[in-house]
C-alpha cells in the first residue's frame, strides 16, 4: 500500500513538472513574441532620440529569449543621418566624426525586461558584438568644444522615456575598421583588422550627464590591435609595423609592443628623387596622459612622458642624387615640429638603448660608410608646437648619452628655440677616449682618409648657432696620430694608398699630437660656419663640427685653400705637359710624314 502511494506521489509530481514547464514554455513563448518588439523599438527610439536624430538602427529582426535575459538583433545597421548632419553642419553643432557600424548579430545578456517596462530603466549585462564592419569618417569643421551649456544633453533627450541607461560591458570583437580622414585635401583610408574594442560601464543618467571624465558615457574604453601594417604617407614609400597596441581611457596610457616603420625599397626612393630615407624600430612604446577623447574630436596629441626601449634609428643617404633646391629650412627639428598641422606636445621623450645609425655612399670613393651611436639614452624636454605651451616655455631640451661607434662615451646638451625666428640653436658636449682607427668605418668611404694610428684622448665642442651661421670652440686631445690618404682604383674598385702625398701630409700637415709635448697648452679652434640655404640642418652641424676637428689636427682653413690652390695648379701643370707632349707628337708625325 505504501509502495503505491509513493508511485502515485512520483507521477504526480512528474506531471505537475511536466505541466509547469510547458506553462513556462508557453508564457515564454508569448512573452517572448510581445516583448521582443517593445525592447528593439526601445533600443531604436534611444539612440534616435539620445543622438537628436544623428544616428538610425535599424535590423531585420530582433529574439528575446525570457528565462536567459537575453535579446539578440540580426543584421543591424547604425548609420549617420545625413540631412540631420547637414543641419547641424550649419548651426555649428555637428561632430567631427561620424560613424557607421553594421553587424549580422548582436547579443543583449542579462537584461531586465520588466524594470525598463514598470521602472523605466534601461539595464544591461552585457553587449556582445562580434567581427562587426566599423566605418569612422572624420572631418574637422570645429577645431574645439563648442557645446554650449544650455545644449541639451543625451540624459534630457530620453529621459521623457527613460529614467536611465546602463550597460556594465560592451564588446567588440575581430572589428573590420576603416578610418577615413578628410582633415586634409585628399581623402584618406586606414583600413584595420583585428581590432577588439571593450567599453565598461556606460550610464546616462542625471548624474553622468555632465561627467567629463567619460568617454562617450564609458567609465572606460579599451581598445586593442593586433598584427598592424599599414602603408603610411601619400606616397607609400613607409609601412607602419605593429605587433600590439594596448590603451585605456581610463589609465589615459598607450603601450605598443613590436613597433617598427620600415621603408621601401632603395628604388622606390629612387624614383621620387628622396635622397633621404629611414627605418626605425622598438620593442616597446608607452605614452601616458594620452587623451583619446582630445584627439578623436580635433587631433590634439598630448601626452606626458613617451618612452622608448631598446630599439634602432637608421638613417639612409643616397648622396648620388641631385641635392634639391631652395631653403632646407623645413629640416631643422624646431622648424619641423612647427609644420605639424595639429597641436602636438609631448612633455618627456625617454630614450632607453636605442641604436642610431647613418648610412651613405661617399660620393668619390661610391662605396658605403657608417658613423654609428649605440645604446642612446636620455631625455628630450618640451616638444611641441601649441603656441600656449611655448608662451610658457620656448625651449626644447635634449639630453643624451651614447656610444660614438660603439666605444666612445659621448655626451652631449642640445636645446632648440621654438619661437625665434632666427630659429637658433646650441650644442654642447664632449667624446671621451676611443682608438681613432675605429673611425675608418666612415673616413675611408666620406673622406678618403684612413687613420693607421692615433688615439683620442677626449673632445670638447660649445657651439651657438641659428638658421644663417654657427659659431664656437673645439678643442681635439689626442696622440700619435698618422693617415693614408686613400684613392679608388677605377678598374677594381678598391681602395688604393696615395704613398707619396700621405707622407708630405703627416709631414708637413698633420699635427701628430694635442698638446704637442707634456706640459704644453693644448690647442683649440674658433669655429665658424656660414650656412648655405641647400644645407640640411644635420650637415650644418656635421660641417661645423669637422671644420674644427681638420683645423684641431693642422688642416685649417688657410691649409685647406692653400692645398686646393696646389691641387688646381697641379693639374693645370699635368694638362699643360699633356698638351706640350701632345703638340711634340704631332711633329713628330708631321716630320715622319714628310721623310716618306
Amino acid at each position: 500500500m505504501t509502495a503505491v502511494i509513493k508511485n502515485r506521489v512520483k507521477k504526480i509530481l512528474i506531471t505537475v513538472l511536466i505541466a509547469l514547464a510547458v506553462l513556462i514554455t508557453v508564457i515564454a513563448f508569448f512573452v517572448n513574441r510581445y516583448w521582443s518588439p517593445i525592447l528593439a523599438g526601445k533600443v531604436r527610439s534611444t539612440i534616435l532620440v539620445a543622438s537628436d536624430s544623428l544616428y538610425t538602427a535599424d535590423f531585420t529582426d530582433a529574439d528575446l529569449h525570457i528565462v536567459q535575459g537575453k535579446l539578440v538583433i540580426f543584421n543591424l545597421t547604425l548609420k549617420p543621418n545625413i540631412k540631420v548632419y547637414n543641419r547641424k553642419l550649419k548651426q555649428g553643432t555637428a561632430p567631427n566624426n561620424l560613424y557607421t557600424l553594421k553587424v549580422k548579430r548582436i547579443v543583449f545578456k542579462h537584461i531586465h525586461p520588466f524594470l525598463m517596462y514598470y521602472d523605466h530603466k534601461l539595464e544591461i549585462g552585457q553587449i556582445v558584438i562580434s567581427k562587426p564592419t566599423l566605418q569612422v569618417h572624420y572631418r574637422q569643421v570645429r577645431g574645439r568644444d563648442t557645446v554650449e551649456k544650455n545644449q541639451i544633453t543625451a540624459w534630457q533627450r530620453i529621459s521623457p522615456m527613460l529614467k536611465s541607461v546602463h550597460i556594465k560591458q560592451v564588446m567588440l570583437n575581430d572589428v573590420d575598421f576603416t578610418y577615413n580622414d578628410r582633415s586634409g585635401n585628399t581623402l584618406k583610408i586606414s583600413a584595420i583588422k583585428e581590432v577588439n574594442l571593450t567599453g565598461n560601464e556606460l550610464r546616462i543618467d542625471s548624474l553622468t550627464q555632465h561627467d567629463s571624465t567619460r568617454f562617450y558615457y564609458f567609465k572606460e574604453l579599451q581598445i586593442e590591435l593586433n598584427n598592424i601594417n599599414q602603408p603610411l604617407g601619400r606616397d607609400s614609400l613607409y609601412r607602419l609595423k605593429l605587433k600590439q597596441l594596448n590603451y585605456s581611457t581610463l589609465t589615459s596610457k598607450l603601450l605598443a609592443t613590436g613597433v617598427g616603420i620600415v621603408p621601401a625599397v632603395d628604388s622606390a626612393f629612387i624614383k621620387k628623387g628622396v635622397r633621404t630615407y629611414y627605418q626605425f624600430d622598438t620593442d616597446t612604446l608607452q605614452l601616458n596622459d594620452f587623451s583619446l577623447k582630445k584627439f578623436n574630436k580635433f587631433r590634439i596629441v598630448y601626452g606626458s612622458n613617451l618612452l622608448l626601449n631598446r630599439g634602432n634609428f637608421v638613417v639612409f643617404a643616397n648622396r648620388g642624387l641631385p641635392v634639391p633646391k631652395g631653403n632646407r629650412l623645413q629640416s631643422f627639428p624646431n622648424v619641423a615640429l612647427q609644420r605639424i598641422p595639429n597641436s602636438f606636445t609631448l612633455d618627456t621623450v625617454e630614450l632607453r638603448n636605442i641604436n642610431i645609425t647613418y648610412k651613405g655612399y661617399g660620393r668619390r670613393s661610391r662605396k658605403q660608410g657608417s658613423v654609428s651611436f649605440n645604446g642612446t639614452s636620455g631625455s628630450i624636454y618640451n616638444i611641441t608646437n601649441n603656441a600656449r605651451a611655448n608662451a610658457a616655455r620656448d625651449t626644447m631640451r635634449i639630453e643624451v648619452t651614447t656610444r660614438l661607434m660603439d666605444s666612445a662615451p659621448l655626451h652631449a646638451n642640445i636645446k632648440f628655440n621654438l619661437t625665434d625666428s632666427a630659429k637658433s640653436y646650441s650644442y654642447k658636449g664632449w667624446i671621451g677616449n676611443i682608438d681613432l682607427d675605429r673611425l675608418n668605418k666612415a673616413t675611408m668611404p666620406f673622406a678618403l682618409i684612413k687613420i693607421t694610428s692615433g688615439w683620442l684622448d677626449h673632445m670638447d665642442f660649445d657651439i651657438q648657432a641659428n638658421k644663417n651661421v654657427s659659431w664656437g670652440k673645439v678643442a681635439l686631445h689626442y696622440h700619435d696620430l698618422k693617415v693614408h690618404l686613400l684613392k679608388v682604383d677605377s678598374a677594381a674598385g678598391n681602395y688604393k694608398h696615395r704613398m707619396l702625398v700621405s707622407l708630405m701630409a703627416n709631414a708637413l700637415i698633420v699635427k701628430r699630437n694635442n698638446p704637442e709635448f707634456l706640459g704644453a697648452v693644448p690647442r683649440s679652434v674658433n669655429v665658424r660656419y656660414v650656412r648655405e640655404p641647400d644645407t640640411p640642418f644635420f650637415k650644418a652641424v656635421m660641417k661645423t663640427l669637422a671644420q674644427g676637428i681638420k683645423a684641431s689636427v693642422g688642416y685649417d682653413a688657410a691649409t685647406e685653400k692653400h692645398v686646393k690652390q696646389m691641387i688646381v695648379q697641379r693639374k693645370l701643370d699635368k694638362k699643360r705637359r699633356q698638351n706640350k707632349r701632345e703638340l711634340r707628337q704631332r711633329r713628330r708625325n708631321l716630320r715622319r710624314r714628310k721623310g716618306n
